[in-house]
């Protein structure tokens, strides 16, 4: 082969060599499943509306069951739907997977929802609440 043969190769070569590389970092920006529902959901969340938000954040987390902040806002979603008995299950698996949230958040965003409901305890369950409250 002569050095113009050689010359050619070497550039098919390294266009070669660049169109690859240029396609397999195309697909670095990409978001996955579970973060484009996260991110829709936090859009719905932001603009209140929450029970648009809820099914966004719930596909979220099956996508990634270890998506802490999708627990995070479906908590919160229920919690200002004030379906906060579904709220429970999301927010004890925010404060397990979430390092990223506080558990002093999550359990402050508890005691609201305790607190909310407090008027539906019966008086000796009300008392209990106010003791529990004065010792923390």
């Amino acid at each position: 082969m002569d050095s113009m043969g050689r010359a050619g190769l070497i550039r098919t070569v390294l266009a070669a060599v660049l169109l690859c590389a240029t396609l397999s970092c195309a697909g670095l920006g990409g978001k996955s499943p579970a973060q484009s529902e996260f991110d829709t959901g936090l859009s719905l969340f932001n603009r209140g509306r929450f029970e648009e938000a809820v099914p966004h954040f719930e596909r979220a987390t099956e996508h990634d069951p270890e998506f802490g902040d999708a627990y995070f806002y479906l908590a919160r979603s229920y919690i200002n739907l004030d379906r906060w008995e579904e709220a429970l299950y999301p927010l004890r698996a925010a404060m397990r997977l979430s390092p990223g949230i506080s558990q002093e958040e999550i359990t402050d965003l508890m005691l609201d929802v305790l607190l909310r409901h407090a008027t539906e305890l019966d008086p000796d369950s009300q008392e209990q609440l106010r003791e529990m409250l004065k010792a923390r």
